[in-house]
């Protein structure tokens, strides 16, 4: 067995060793999860000696280098950086349209009320203390130091008592790494076996789309159009190239890491060069230098990436409008000179995309992490021989080549675009919309007993003299809850006629602690402070704000959370998304349910706006008013208002204030100092043990409450459950 293995081709070995990975985690499941440790270490020793080596060979290379070679390598190198990224623009717009129509609200976003935060491209490319830079492998920072040293190093007369040890210290390093590239296969096999053994598939599920677009386009470029490119401009044939790197785009692929097997690249490189006869004292030189500099430069793995923010506003039900492709665009170039988890919340938030997609973009990582950087690194291998090939002299336009890659890339692009869309479109009726997805929630706190009042009624359980509410409470074992029928997401009858919400989960919960089974009564409007003070029931669920008002006429409970007023209007009105072109307009109006205070308080920033009250909270949709009267927007929470754009897909949340208001919730309560107190201890509790955290991750963020499962595994699923 270990003859055969030697006998086997490296590259081999690596595929044998990601295959096995693959299929061991598949096997084992769970079971092997502690081998992406083993995988870590692996990396951690690929790591070691990269960026030592990069920029010691940046100051020596340079420091050999004269300034007019200098320029010219830069010049073409950026002409050419520049095509390859002008055709992944190319590709950002022609594939979203892969996307078939599919109406999807969104959910609440918390980034709704928070500032973004910007990347820091000065502490990125800046190397103002070059150790720290250094220490925190912070690449673009350790290369522009890298740069200014070898430029000094160029104009020193005895240069060469300097630069030869670090010639030799160099090779040391390229000596580690190969030691260490040598026990790749093992390596993989860890790094496969752990991401394998974790992947959820079902968290996967919603973002087929996302993942089968990336994928398909990776192979376009990888296989078709990048091959093409080197064919048609260089003298190097693309079976070579494969041939050469495989093992080293293998290693990436299973990494997910193009930095780790650097030096290995430059090899490579070196060796497609050495295959045409190319492969002088002055290419290497180039090669070790343009290498490194290329590397801080945005490439086509991190910049096609981004077709996760059309998918992303196609997942909301918002396409996203030819219009706002300048901006995608821009926006996009600025964000790709970073990693895609910094880079993505700005272009998202450039967009008003709900920055909370972003969680589904780390979901796909687990993937499009290796396929991002196999991309990357053929991006870079595909520029270096662009690059190399117009420095020396050998830069050639192939016409039948050129003529023959124009013909395939259409075609396959066209049938990529169109067969993807009728895939999407046959697929996704098996998946929920966000609407649907709501609807799909089960209470997660214990239900109690319960029964669902037609009309309102007093308690008929009158209170002993004497008695508080929770001791009646206590005596009957029947807690009253009022509630409001249609106030998603906090109370509301789902399509399957089932009393759900945030609201509901926790009457649920407090029955559960005072051991009481629940009567749950519908208020009707304008009746809230009427039937509270008069016994129709203990306490009020649904979202209610707290307001001067509210608490002349009311017990209220202590808030239990806090919200973001915000308005609702249809999706084409844009001039409501800033308070510059809101307070421009010349007249409109704000609905209302009941809180006339808290309306009078938002519009007050709008002199020409007035209000209107609605008869029924979800009026502004139904249409219910007079012919005479058409609000243009309605107020509510911004967390009340994302659920309702689930009902109705046509509208969005917006908040044209030049700042946030903040309301906090409050449950209104039987006047009773007793039961007040208890619930306020009650809601405390509550907060810190976590339960308000998990109910507001289902009914607000819409993250499905879930027990933690194992993740499927055929020795468990398959095998042992077959014993069962």
């Amino acid at each position: 067995m270990f003859r055969l293995m030697k006998k086997l081709s490296f590259s081999l070995k690596v595929i044998i060793g990601l295959i096995s990975g693959i299929l061991i985690g598949l096997f084992f499941g769970e079971r092997v999860a502690w081998l992406s440790v083993a995988g870590d270490v692996f990396i951690g020793l690929l790591q070691m000696t990269v960026l030592p080596y990069i920029v010691i060979s940046l100051i020596v290379n340079i420091g050999r280098l004269s300034l007019g070679t200098g320029k010219k390598l830069v010049k073409y190198a950026l002409i050419f950086l520049g095509i390859l990224l002008g055709i992944g623009m190319i590709y950002l717009i022609v594939l979203p349209f892969s996307f078939p129509l599919w109406g999807s609200g969104s959910f609440y976003s918390s980034d709704f009320v928070q500032e973004p935060q910007p990347f820091d491209f000065v502490k990125l490319y800046i190397p103002a203390n070059p150790f720290e830079s250094l220490s925190n492998n912070v690449v673009p920072a350790a290369v522009l130091f890298s740069i200014f040293v070898g430029l000094g190093v160029m104009k020193l007369p005895k240069k060469e008592v300097l630069l030869k040890p670090l010639d030799v210290l160099n090779s040391a390093l390229n000596q580690v790494n190969k030691m260490i590239v040598k026990l790749t296969p093992i390596g993989v096999f860890s790094i496969a076996a752990g991401v394998v053994s974790k992947l959820s598939w079902d968290d996967l599920s919603r973002l087929q789309g996302y993942l089968l677009l990336y994928i398909v386009a990776v192979v376009i470029f990888v296989f078709i159009l990048l091959p093409y490119i080197i064919s048609i401009f260089t003298p190097f044939k693309a079976k070579t190239v494969f041939k050469i790197t495989r093992s080293t785009l293998i290693t990436i692929f299973a990494t997910g890491k193009i930095i780790v097997v650097y030096p290995q690249l430059i090899e490579d490189i070196k060796d497609i060069l050495n295959s045409e006869e190319k492969d002088t004292e002055e290419t290497k030189k180039e090669t070790d230098i343009l290498l490194p500099l290329a590397y801080p430069f945005p490439n086509l793995g991190t910049f096609l990436i981004f077709i996760f923010i059309p998918f992303a506003a196609w997942y909301t039900g918002k396409a996203l409008p030819l219009g706002d492709y300048p901006a995608f665009l821009g926006s996009t170039l600025l964000s790709s000179f970073v990693a895609p988890v910094t880079g993505l919340p700005f272009t998202l938030d450039v967009l008003n995309i709900p920055g909370d997609t972003f969680n589904l973009f780390i979901l796909s990582t687990v993937i499009t992490d290796r396929v991002r950087v196999l991309l990357g690194a053929f991006h870079l291998i595909t520029l270096a021989l662009l690059t190399i090939s117009a420095t020396q002299g050998v830069l050639r336009f192939n016409v039948r080549k050129f003529i023959e890659g124009i013909i395939v890339l259409s075609i396959v692009t066209a049938i990529s675009v169109f067969g993807m869309n009728l895939l999407l479109k046959e697929n996704m009726k098996s998946i929920p919309t966000n609407f649907e997805l709501l609807n799909s929630f089960k209470i997660i706190s214990k239900q109690q007993p319960y029964k669902i009042l037609e009309k309102p009624v007093r308690n008929p359980k009158r209170k002993w003299r004497g008695e508080n509410t929770l001791s009646r409470i206590k005596r009957t074992g029947k807690l009253r809850v009022g509630f409001y029928p249609d106030a998603m997401p906090f109370s509301f009858f789902n399509t399957d006629s089932l009393l759900v919400g945030l609201g509901i989960d926790l009457a649920h919960r407090l029955a559960n602690d005072l051991d009481a089974a629940i009567d749950f009564v519908p208020v009707p409007p304008g009746k809230l402070a009427d039937e509270i003070n008069s016994d129709y029931f203990d306490i009020m669920v649904s979202d209610i704000f707290i307001s001067g008002r509210y608490a002349q006429e009311m017990t209220l409970s202590k808030s239990y959370l806090n919200v973001s007023l915000a308005l609702v209007v249809q999706k084409k009105r844009d001039e409501f998304n800033s308070f510059e072109s809101t307070i421009a307009l010349d007249t409109f109006t704000v609905s209302y349910f009941e809180r006339v205070e808290i309306a009078k308080e938002f519009v007050s920033f709008f002199p020409k706006a007035g209000i209107y009250p609605l008869a029924e909270q979800d009026a502004f949709f139904t249409g219910d008013f007079p012919d005479t009267i058409k609000p243009d927007a309605y107020l509510t929470s911004a967390e009340r208002g994302s659920a309702l754009t689930l009902v109705y897909p046509d509208y969005k949340v917006v908040n044209p204030l030049p700042y946030h208001i903040t309301n906090a919730l409050v449950f209104p309560l039987a006047p009773d100092d007793v039961w007040r107190k208890y619930i306020n201890n009650w809601i405390d509790f509550r907060t810190k043990d976590g339960t308000l955290e998990r109910l507001y991750e289902q009914w607000i963020l819409g993250h499905e409450y879930r027990k933690k499962e194992k993740n499927w595994s055929f020795l468990d699923d398959v095998i042992l459950n077959d014993r069962k």
